[in-house]
């Protein structure tokens, strides 16, 4: 099942790619839809029943990000920032309450604006699928969905690079589809580079 979600990720992002580099072509002017890359990590922390200890988290995120203000503004959205349409995927490491890791996929929307030349800063909120190989008292599938929600800021060094902190709420469950599902809520501190294309 990791490699099936692993696979999802990457066939989204190829088909994405793919999909708006065709509508690209069409244009008289080029619109790079791909915007960003990303790599963000951290730290995250949910308490959980089992012995009182906490479920925490090193996150690996890579971020594509993905320019939709042409499609926004076709729906008679404009927005004065930048709205960019974020693939993400997961590759967490468990730190405790046992070594495990997480893998999946998220997906979210992000919206920044620049205050000065150099800072942005950000919200942002999705969802995505999970799979934990830890096993918790709260969760009776180790196949789960994840939404989540967050707000940050950006420093940028040049025209291309920039510097992120942030904060992320994250709510784990399996939408019932097992009887045993409490959730857990994980609050995340997030530092990264960015690298943006244009």
């Amino acid at each position: 099942m990791k490699r099936v979600l692993l696979l999802t990720c990457i066939f989204t992002i190829l088909m994405v790619s793919d999909v708006w580099s065709g509508a690209e072509a069409e244009k008289e002017e080029s619109h790079r839809w791909l915007r960003s890359i990303s790599l963000v990590s951290g730290y995250g922390v949910a308490p959980l029943d089992k012995n009182n200890s906490d479920y925490e988290i090193i996150p690996i995120l890579p971020q594509f990000g993905f320019d939709i203000i042409p499609l926004a503004e076709k729906l008679h959205i404009k927005p004065k920032g930048v709205l960019e349409f974020v693939v993400e995927p997961v590759m967490n490491v468990i730190i405790n309450p046992d070594a495990n890791a997480e893998v999946g996929c998220s997906f979210f929307l992000r919206y920044s604006r620049r205050i000065t030349s150099r800072i942005a800063p950000y919200i942002e909120g999705g969802t995505g699928m999970i799979y934990s190989s830890l096993s918790t008292n709260e969760q009776g599938t180790k196949y789960n969905f994840i939404t989540h929600a967050g707000l940050g800021i950006q420093f940028f060094l040049n025209k291309h690079v920039a510097l992120t902190g942030g904060y992320r709420f994250r709510h784990l469950s399996n939408a019932d589809m097992d009887k045993q599902n409490r959730g857990i809520d994980h609050h995340f501190g997030l530092v990264g580079i960015s690298y943006y294309f244009n």
